[in-house]
């Protein structure tokens, strides 16, 4: 029996690729990432489809069962990440849902623990799920409609911070707080179990 068989082996992960190869764009539900000296689960992938414009979303779960959601999208060959926890939308002291139902639009500036943030764009589009076995040429198709349509507002801080609020149809609401990342801050990329 030659000795390789025992010494030197590779272990392969999901769809035979070797360890290491791993980048935030391949990763699916159940893949682990290392973020800020803590190891995050994936549990769920979203795409966005803003008028033409693509977004993907990976829904990041920490052991002690902290969510946050990693969102990457490209504009003419310039990428944005932003990390983002779920927030209430009664957290700001401005009545953000209030003034939308009233005027269409909310607020220009809305304020959260003290910290402001200012109104710097607009969006509509769409939402849907990514299914765990669908594959990377798929995942554009998954934005075709009939996705979940919704309008998004995002706010900045002086200090770098981002706020997104989103409308989702008529009185459902929802708000996220977080801060802009790099890939690179993302580390040790790999499937939750190897086979």
């Amino acid at each position: 029996m030659p000795l390789s068989k025992w010494i030197g082996k590779k272990k392969r992960g999901r769809d035979d690729e070797p360890i290491g190869d791993y980048t935030l764009s391949k990763m699916r539900p159940g893949f682990l990432v290392d973020f800020d000296l803590q190891t995050w689960q994936v549990t769920a992938i979203k795409t966005y489809d803003y008028e033409g414009e693509k977004a993907i979303e990976w829904e990041l779960r920490a052991a002690g069962g902290e969510v946050r959601f990693l969102e990457r999208s490209e504009d003419d060959g310039r990428v944005e990440m932003s990390l983002t926890k779920s927030i209430s939308i009664r957290d700001f002291e401005e009545d953000v849902m209030g003034t939308i139902l009233e005027e269409e639009d909310p607020p220009e500036i809305v304020t959260r623990s003290g910290r402001e943030y200012a109104a710097i764009e607009a969006s509509t589009g769409t939402q849907a799920a990514v299914d765990d076995e669908q594959e990377e040429t798929d995942k554009d198709a998954a934005c075709d409609p009939p996705g979940r349509p919704f309008v998004s507002w995002t706010y900045e801080s002086k200090e770098g911070r981002v706020v997104y609020v989103v409308r989702w149809g008529d009185r459902d609401f929802s708000a996220y707080e977080g801060e802009y990342v790099e890939e690179y801050q993302f580390t040790d990329i790999l499937p939750a179990t190897l086979s």
